[in-house]
């Protein structure tokens, strides 16, 4: 995932010291993301960690504190890539909704467009990410899952506030509904599982996917989109 340029960026282009302490940094979180999801976190050890990093083994205490430390922030890694890719649409979802009452058609042009990000972030990932480590992300959320870690907390709030929130704010304008009505929720809930459904060991197992390529992305979001125009043609009528 590509970052914009910061000041601070630019200082530690300047300062090779402070270059390299980001570069280490970087590359302990990526290392981990592939170890933790490979091993879990009982299974994976800081000596570990800091061998496939090419690291010596005081820099995860200097740079995260400990292997917790560590495993926190490949969590705020992921929750940071989330806001970065959905913030765009969720932009433009805040402007429509401060309009007051904006129409139906356009508000089911922006939760097809937020629906469409969704699915580029569950398979797609940011510029520069490979299919392996978009694969790495999801084995690590899954196993992280299975183990009920309460680091996802915070991955989970961000999920809420950058997706589902957005989504719930459509469906309420779309079904006339509040957004402390529950059926907000169930529906923006269920719009969204269409997406992520697709996640599933199981969807890829019945497809036939051993690799999901750009074409079937795309085609994943036609599905979902299409999908979702019939929910709602059918409920304004």
């Amino acid at each position: 995932m590509l970052e914009p340029e910061t000041f601070a960026a630019r200082g530690r282009r300047r300062n090779p010291g402070s270059a390299r302490g980001a570069d280490t940094r970087r590359r302990l979180i990526e290392t981990a993301i592939e170890v933790f999801a490979t091993h879990g976190y009982d299974g994976t050890s800081t000596r570990l960690l800091a061998e496939r990093a090419g690291v010596n083994l005081p820099a995860i205490q200097y740079h995260f504190g400990s292997k917790e430390g560590l495993y926190r922030a490949v969590v705020g890694y992921f929750a940071e890539y989330i806001e970065q890719q959905m913030a765009p649409v969720g932009a433009r979802v805040k402007a429509l909704l401060a309009t007051g009452k904006p129409s139906r058609a356009a508000s089911l042009v922006l939760l097809t467009e937020l629906l469409e990000a969704f699915v580029a972030l569950i398979f797609e990932g940011g510029d520069g990410d490979t299919r392996a480590s978009v694969e790495s992300r999801k084995l690590f959320i899954a196993r992280a899952e299975v183990e009920r870690s309460a680091a996802l907390e915070s991955l989970y709030a961000t999920m809420r506030r950058c997706v589902v929130e957005p989504c719930a704010a459509l469906v309420a304008r779309l079904i006339g509904r509040s957004l402390k009505d529950e059926q907000t929720w169930l529906r923006a809930t269920a719009i969204l599982g269409q997406a992520a459904v697709f996640c599933n060991k199981p969807a890829a197992h019945t497809l036939r996917w051993k690799s999901v390529s750009r074409g079937r992305v795309r085609a994943v979001q036609r599905i979902v989109c299409e999908h979702t125009r019939a929910i709602f043609a059918e409920h304004g009528r």
